[in-house]
Order: structure tokens, then sequence, then C-alpha cells
């Protein structure tokens, strides 16, 4: 009894105190005890209600940076459809990634409202799984929040179509019964074979708008020595006469 008494009273190991604190449980429970965190600061509370928890903002979730990355998001793979057969939405997403730019103070102007926008979006979603009687938020729940403004966003949102043909075209299962991971109807067999001459614009499009970009940075690589060495002709000049 008193050895027993003893291992009970002695600390743990560091090295199992270690791994007993990146447990996968241990990781989840810190990742929400960090989102309540930030949920209080930016003006959710638990105690107290608000009608407008959307508008209620005291504090911004969403970082300059991230507003940045999202205005100037464009799909990555041109050789993947991307929303498929029109190449117009495509097109516009190329240009905002490589030819606009965006300083930071036009991303907190635009930051304001997109964190409405982003709140108002999860809230529904998050009532609606609340309703459904489900812990997480779905692509359902998500896509029925979003659905009532879809008319008046100028970009789609939708599920990632390049993703869709890759499960439309991969056989799964056993050599003697498989099957592609994802059904194919007759109407997505006749959008496949419209969408190959849409990848094809995709591609020359991604081409053409990565060679100008090399050659804006070209350009302004020449310019900077063309001004340093301007520089130092003239520091140079100046010490001769002095």
């Amino acid at each position: 009894m008193p050895k027993r008494a003893e291992r009970e009273e002695s600390p743990p190991d560091a090295g199992e105190s270690e791994s007993k604190g990146t447990t996968p449980r241990a990781r989840k429970v810190q990742r929400h005890r960090g989102y309540r965190k930030v949920a209080t600061h930016s003006g959710y509370s638990a105690t107290i209600p608000s009608t407008a928890a959307a508008r209620d903002v005291t504090a911004n979730i969403l970082s300059v940076n991230e507003v940045i990355r999202a205005c100037k998001w464009a799909p990555r793979l041109p050789k993947s459809v991307s929303y498929g057969s029109d190449t117009s939405e495509y097109a516009d997403r190329l240009q905002l990634a490589m030819e606009e730019s965006l300083p930071p103070k036009s991303a907190e102007v635009i930051r304001g409202s997109v964190e409405v926008f982003a709140r108002q979006a999860m809230n529904d979603a998050v009532q609606r799984a609340f309703d459904a009687g489900t812990a997480r938020v779905s692509v359902n729940n998500m896509m029925a929040a979003l659905r009532p403004v879809a008319p008046s966003l100028r970009y789609t949102f939708m599920a990632p179509m390049g993703l869709i043909r890759h499960a439309q075209t991969t056989l799964i299962g056993s050599e003697d019964a498989q099957s592609p991971a994802l059904a194919v109807s007759a109407t997505d067999e006749a959008s496949i074979k419209t969408e190959v001459s849409a990848i094809r614009a995709q591609v020359a499009l991604s081409n053409k708008k990565k060679g100008e970009a090399d050659e804006r940075k070209a350009k302004r690589v020449a310019r900077r020595e063309e001004l340093q060495k301007q520089r130092e002709k003239e520091a140079a000049g100046g010490a001769k006469t002095a």
C-alpha cells in the first residue's frame, strides 16, 4: 500500500505528459478554446444576447491578408474544369489574381462588407445545422444559407467541378465490380464533352496571363536596375566634385 501511494503522488514523466498533450482530443480542445476566445473578442457572447450578431463587430475576425487572398483567388489547375463550359468567370478571376493590385488600405474597406456577409452566412448555416440536430455545419447547410443571395452575387458558389469530374471518371472497387466514385448522368456526359473546349481555352488563357505577368516582372526588375545604376552614377559624380 505505501508503494502504491508513492506512485500516485509522484509527478508524471515529462515525455508522458507531452504525449498526452498532443493527443487528437487535446488538440481539438485547444482549437475550440481558441475559437471561443476569438469569437468572444470579436463580439459573440454566450451571456449577452444580440439581435444582430452579424453586425455587432467589436473586432474583425478576418485579417487583411485573408481578405486579399480571398479577393485574388483563382483556380490553380487550368487543365481541370473550373466553371463548366463558361470561361468568363475563369478569365475574370485570373485578371483579378494576376493583373489587379489590392493595397492593404483598400482591402480594409472590402473587409468591412466581407465581415458582415461572412458572419451572416455562418450564423444562418449554424442555425440550420442546430435545427437539424447535427453538430457540424454541412455543405448542404451552407448552400441553403447562400442560396437566397445567389442572384445578387457576381460570381458563383458551387461544388468544385474539377473534383466532381475527377470522381466521376475514377473507378473504385474490386476488379470484378468497379464503378465510378460518383455516378454519371446523361446530362453529365454531355457536359463533359462540351467542357473539353473550355479546358483548352483555360490553358491558353492561363499561359497568356503568366507570360504577361513574367514580362511585367522583367520590366520592373530592369527598371530597378536602371535606377540603381543612375543613383550610383550620380553618387560617383558628386564624390568627384567634392
